[in-house]
């Protein structure tokens, strides 16, 4: 596989989508993302949210005893607001949860170090989308070939070198190097494929975004 097919595919990978390399092709990689069934949002299976309310992890640190909030690259357990020693914890911000009504659950809170700790028991895996709230998900995958202009010379060469291997619904991604990197894609359909007029991406996550759109 050719390396300006792997740096493509190693982008990707960096927006959180899933790359594979299939075996014993050369000129593609694979990527997978779970997105929502409704609005094609990416579904965040790195978020976590709260078992008993649904609050989203904000990644703060919260002051057991003066509710004080912080970032939680904070280094200290210690509060600088009130100086309480080790008294933070990674808890749920929404004040009405249970975790920081109830008392019994707020001594569990504590004593897991809060309902966002990695440790703890009481939070789940993002179970709605945060775009539209809805619960279902699905799984959205692509083959992708690259036409890169500082390699290829002629895109019908390209096509026809590539055509044994193309099927319905695979994705070329254009990269053009003009000073600047940017990006465009193309879907395979029954209807001959040109160049684009406009590379509009500047940004590979915004590529990858309007591709698992389609």
């Amino acid at each position: 596989m050719r390396v300006d097919i792997k740096s493509v595919a190693y982008a990707f990978a960096s927006q959180d989508v899933n790359v594979y390399f299939p075996d014993g092709e050369e000129e593609c990689f694979m990527i997978e993302k779970l997105v929502c069934t409704k609005c094609d949002n990416f579904w965040h299976t790195s978020l976590m949210e709260c078992y008993f309310c649904g609050e989203l992890n904000y990644y703060l640190y919260e002051c057991t005893n003066c509710k004080s909030k912080y970032s939680i690259t904070n280094s200290s357990k210690n509060c600088l607001n009130c100086q309480e020693n080790n008294s933070l914890i990674k808890a749920c911000i929404n004040e009405k949860c249970p975790t920081n009504q109830n008392e019994q659950l707020k001594e569990l809170n504590k004593k897991e170090k809060g309902v966002f700790d990695l440790t703890s028991s009481l939070n789940l895996s993002l179970m709605y989308c945060i775009n539209c709230g809805c619960p279902e998900n699905k799984y959205k995958t692509f083959r992708i070939f690259v036409y890169n202009d500082e390699i290829e010379n002629n895109f019908e060469v390209f096509m026809k070198r590539n055509e044994p291997f193309l099927n319905i619904n695979d994705i070329i991604v254009f990269k053009k190097h003009n000073g600047i990197l940017k990006y465009n894609f193309s879907k395979i359909k029954n209807t001959p494929l040109t160049l684009p007029t406009e590379y509009k991406f500047k940004e590979i996550a915004n590529l990858v975004e309007n591709i698992l759109k389609l």
